[in-house]
């Protein structure tokens, strides 16, 4: 294989369909989004891209069978009539960060295929990484132009969303979460990007319930999430039990106190 390659199992006529991608990355919040919206919508795999830009190594799945590294394609049709389409891509991983020629041609090769199916509008999801949390996961945007501001805060109201566009706010997107954005609007496409605040080092489905809940709002479409709210649950009580540990090796580390001594706590 000397390129990436995009393998059509389908290919669907869609209704002006927007473009979601949720790969791999910090959390995996974009990854469990996308699955948890392609669960949800029971939508189509029509499609597999595969590249030698991915690492070099296959998969092991049940049964010890063994499997290419790869992103998947899957669409959904609108059953209300006047609703648009939407494609989703997920999959095993992106192209290691180091690789920087071959972000952009996985992207290229991922705008080239959507375009076909005359895709406008992306969202890509992602996690923002942030060293430590309040409450609910706040959820970060950024959109490809100026204008789009007022059009997506409206259809956002009343969801945590932060949309980070000003220039003096800087910043960068890394990986297909901004490329796709970038390189879509050399092609005239639109969209924005929302990232889940996360604490990086766990699978977070609460970062990613947050994302996904923006999405629906977007797409003005409704989706169980009752999944991913038990699936959050657990990735909350992973966060207790973690900061328990953390607390406990700082208690052991910290010098006794002068009463402490008197004590004989040596």
């Amino acid at each position: 294989m000397k390129e990436t390659t995009i393998y059509v199992l389908e290919r669907p006529q869609l209704r002006d369909p927007v473009f979601i991608e949720g790969l791999p990355g910090i959390g995996l919040v974009g990854k469990l989004a996308a699955e948890h919206l392609i669960q949800e919508l029971n939508a189509v795999k029509f499609a597999e891209l595969y590249s030698p830009h991915f690492m070099h190594q296959v998969l092991i799945k049940k049964g010890s069978i063994v499997e290419l590294m790869k992103n998947e394609f899957y669409y959904w049709r609108n059953p209300d009539k006047d609703g648009r389409d939407i494609i989703i891509i997920t999959g095993d991983q992106q192209v290691p960060p180091t690789d920087s020629p071959g972000h952009y041609e996985v992207v290229g090769k991922m705008l080239d295929f959507v375009s076909e199916f005359g895709v406008r509008e992306i969202i890509t999801m992602g996690g923002y990484q942030v060293p430590e949390l309040q409450g609910e996961p706040r959820v970060l945007a950024a959109v490809t132009h100026e204008e789009l501001v007022k059009h997506y805060q409206e259809k956002l109201e009343g969801c945590q969303v932060e949309i980070i566009w000003r220039e003096d706010e800087g910043g960068a997107i890394v990986g297909a979460a901004g490329l796709l954005l970038g390189m879509g609007k050399l092609r005239s496409m639109y969209g924005i990007s929302l990232l889940g605040e996360s604490l990086g080092y766990i699978v977070d489905a609460k970062a990613a319930k947050s994302v996904l809940l923006a999405v629906t709002r977007v797409l003005g479409i409704e989706l169980d999430m009752t999944a991913l709210e038990e699936r959050a649950r657990e990735t909350e009580e992973i966060l207790r039990k973690v900061q328990e540990m953390q607390r406990a090796m700082l208690e052991q580390q910290m010098p006794p106190t002068p009463e402490e001594e008197d004590r004989g706590y040596l």
